[in-house]
């Protein structure tokens, strides 16, 4: 099978796609039609009749097993773009899992107590976050309970990401974290949550946010928060903060990625969600979530030309409408045709 560059996952055309609804998140006005939309990932389900029948899928050198008597059952469900990729997987008996994770890719996995009993010859009892290094073997047995989440990123992009957000990683083989903090306990509990939505709900939006995300989560899991820790100075804060408004206010139609405005203002993500939380009491995506969201409410009340709903929110940088719907509703306590309806009673 054909293994295409703009993908993990290479997957039959046989395989019988989720109905999908996702639009190109913030695609050039002159440049979005409905093709756009129909491009982005979907989730996809399968079972296999052995779990190294993955490898025909993907690049990843897989020698999967089976440890346990009698049927050995396989499923997946996956979505993958050229920058990220998540995956669910779930065997039904123990098995010996090696393998060799592809080149140019980073990829973690999600161990739950009882579910892996060993990685890498280390006894698994707890909670583990686990790390597949980039083309190194990785060695683990799992027990008939296994169900793990696992999630990839472009190396170089998640690399570049780091820098930018003023995070240090090193280029390690496959490893884990066995002691789990309880921050870090949130947060492979929201990486688990995010990946079961976006692979289960037919609706949930998959865009550069999404990645970036995924993305910022794992880098906090991976680095030490007491090397991390901001030490900016208050004048720091504030020039970078002020930079940032600048840049959130002067791009509406084209929302600025955290990367973005980490690399204009010359701040890590730290001194950001510091400077933001001391200002706001909240971080800079929640800031700019809450000022494009405003500015939408604002032109649904003001009429904005007797423009439709989804012109008005397209102004603001919103192409996916089911979720903008949501966001607006969690926000302001009513739909955005409420909010129009009300201002023509």
């Amino acid at each position: 099978m054909t293994w295409p560059p703009s993908s993990l996952f290479s997957l039959p055309v046989n395989c019988q796609d989720a109905e999908m609804d996702h639009i190109k998140n913030r695609p050039n006005p002159q440049e979005f039609d409905a093709s756009a939309a129909e491009a982005a990932p979907s989730a996809i389900v399968l079972d296999l009749m052995h779990p190294n029948d993955l490898a025909a899928m993907t690049p990843w050198e897989m020698d999967f097993r089976q440890l346990d008597p009698g049927p050995l059952s396989t499923q997946i469900a996956v979505r993958s773009s050229p920058a990220c990729s998540v995956l669910n997987i779930s065997l039904s008996g123990a098995v010996h899992q090696r393998g060799v994770s592809p080149d140019g890719w980073s990829t973690f996995g999600i161990s739950r107590r009882g579910t892996i009993d060993s990685w890498q010859g280390c006894a698994l009892d707890d909670d583990a976050f686990l790390t597949f290094g980039n083309k190194d073997g990785f060695d683990g047995v799992s027990t008939g309970r296994f169900f793990g989440n696992v999630v990839s990123f472009n190396t170089r992009r998640f690399q570049k990401l780091a820098q930018c957000c003023g995070y240090s990683i090193a280029s390690e083989g496959p490893a884990l974290r066995l002691q789990i903090s309880d921050v870090n306990a949130r947060r492979m509990d929201w990486l688990e949550r995010e990946i079961a939505n976006l692979l289960k709900h037919s609706d949930e939006p998959w865009s550069e946010d999404v990645e970036e995300a995924l993305m910022i989560k794992v880098l906090a899991i991976l680095t030490s928060s007491a090397i991390h820790q901001d030490k900016s100075s208050a004048q720091t804060r504030r020039r970078a903060l002020n930079r940032a408004l600048e840049m959130m206010n002067d791009n509406a139609l084209e929302p600025v990625s955290i990367e973005d405005l980490c690399a204009a203002t010359g701040a890590s993500l730290r001194t950001l969600n510091r400077a933001f939380n001391e200002r706001f009491g909240y971080g800079p995506k929640a800031y700019y979530m809450r000022l494009r969201l405003d500015g939408v409410r604002e032109d649904l009340l003001n009429g904005a030309g007797a423009k439709s709903i989804a012109d008005i929110a397209n102004k603001h940088g919103f192409w996916h409408m089911g979720q903008f719907a949501r966001d607006y509703r969690l926000f302001f306590g009513e739909l955005p045709s409420e909010t129009q309806m009300r201002r023509s009673a």
